[in-house]
């Protein structure tokens, strides 16, 4: 029996339900397949306004003090934007679900976007900018991306240019919410204490979300990257006190097989005290406080990536570092005993995420809205559990390509042609 029922109204909208034991809790959400890969330059960063100006009203709660209506009865409620993801999630006491899910729904279909609001938001998100701009951790991996896909879609900012959102007004925002909020791009998920409910909830849903028209949107423009050569990317801050660096390689789309092993190849290179990366750039070398990997993963792209924020003068010590590390795995794999450890902590990973209900609004409802086949803990497991080193070492020489390095790098020093020197494999 699966742990999660489906249901796909006429209109397109999905419900995805999981019941949980245990738990009192219930967490709800209404994801939006719409980001900032949809837009164009004109409107850039008009995704992320859209969900700013949605809490400040809506037909049902039309003043952001209704809206937050749900924060008085104890709740959690947050949203976020991506590159290709818009989503409004809440958290409440299971006994709570309706009015959880029914300031979500208010959220993503019955926005008031008032002219008189526009103005006063775009200043908030002006300054948020401003924010992302003064951290140079942020920073850098925003460049990196830029540097992956330039000239596309998928290579604009979340968060937009300061041109673009002058240029948005509230009717603007009103045609893009017509446009992109349609049926076909929701997916509506409750996790958590639900088995008192179920019923209910799936006829409110229903009657909620069904009388929704139903509409074609269009789709992305698919990338298709070209790279012959390591690339890097700099910003100058004259005052940044520590320099930030992004390594990284091209890899695969969130849909591929790849994902299984390379999941277990991250692990054992920059996940946490017993990765590679930790013991012989942090530990060994003492190059740093804080070194990281971590997939990137689009319908038609990815990238795997280092992090590491080390001094300034030490820059060019590290990016040989991390580049001798690559080379180690390139050269002789991983073991079985890397193997086995990093399987266990997947595993425990997983064990501990999966009491959360957060962790299955996100596990399927990302996996439905993003057209890929649910997949149960269960069955993930198993594919982990069929990994061997084999299978992680020719990945390893599958993706491990000098003429697919890049670099990012935010510091308080120009750019060092002598950097781009050291990316090779």
């Amino acid at each position: 029996m699966l742990p999660y029922t489906k249901t796909v109204l006429p209109n397109g909208v999905r419900l995805i339900l999981v019941p949980m034991e245990g738990v009192n809790s219930v967490a709800t959400s209404v994801m939006v397949g719409v980001g900032s890969r949809y837009e164009t330059s004109a409107i850039n960063g008009i995704s992320h306004f859209l969900e700013h100006m949605v809490f400040k009203g809506t037909e049902k709660y039309p003043t952001t003090d209704d809206v937050n209506t749900i924060e008085r009865a104890g709740g959690l409620q947050n949203a976020y934007t991506d590159i290709d993801i818009t989503n409004y999630h809440n958290k409440v006491l299971s006994e709570d679900w309706h009015l959880a899910l029914d300031i979500n729904k208010e959220l993503a279909v019955n926005p008031r976007l008032p002219e008189e609001w526009v103005n006063k938001e775009r200043n908030v998100i002006l300054e948020e900018m401003k924010r992302y701009e003064d951290e140079p951790a942020n920073k850098v991996e925003e460049i990196y991306h830029g540097l992956l896909y330039p000239d596309t879609k998928l290579g604009m900012r979340i968060i937009g240019e300061e041109a673009s959102l002058k240029s948005v007004d509230a009717n603007e925002l009103r045609r893009y919410h017509t446009r992109w909020y349609a049926p076909e791009r929701i997916v509506v998920m409750l996790a958590g204490k639900l088995s008192e409910h179920s019923k209910e909830i799936t006829e409110q849903a229903e009657a909620w979300f069904g009388s929704l028209p139903a509409k074609k949107t269009g789709d992305i423009d698919v990338v298709t990257p070209h790279q012959a050569k390591p690339q890097l990317a700099v910003v100058t801050k004259r005052d940044a006190a520590q320099a930030h660096l992004i390594v990284g390689l091209r890899a695969f789309a969130r849909d591929s097989e790849d994902r299984f092993a390379w999941g277990l190849f991250n692990l054992i290179m920059g996940v946490s005290f017993t990765s590679r990366l930790f013991k012989e750039i942090r530990e060994k070398r003492g190059l740093c406080y804080h070194v990281r990997s971590g997939s990137s993963a689009y319908h038609d792209v990815g990238s795997w990536d280092i992090y590491a924020g080390v001094a300034t003068d030490k820059v060019t010590e590290a990016t040989k570092a991390i580049i001798e590390e690559l080379s180690k795995a390139k050269a002789g794999g991983v073991t079985e005993d890397e193997l086995s450890v990093a399987r266990k902590r997947l595993k425990t990973m997983l064990a501990f995420r999966s009491e959360d209900p957060e962790f299955w609004t996100e596990w399927y409802g990302r996996t439905e809205l993003f057209g890929m086949k649910l997949m149960t803990l269960e069955d993930y497991i198993k594919k982990i559990d069929a990994v061997s080193v084999t299978h992680i070492n020719a990945l390893i020489t599958k993706y491990f390509k000098t003429e697919s390095l890049n670099m990012s790098l935010v510091w308080s020093k120009p750019r060092d042609e002598q950097l781009l020197t050291l990316l090779s494999l």
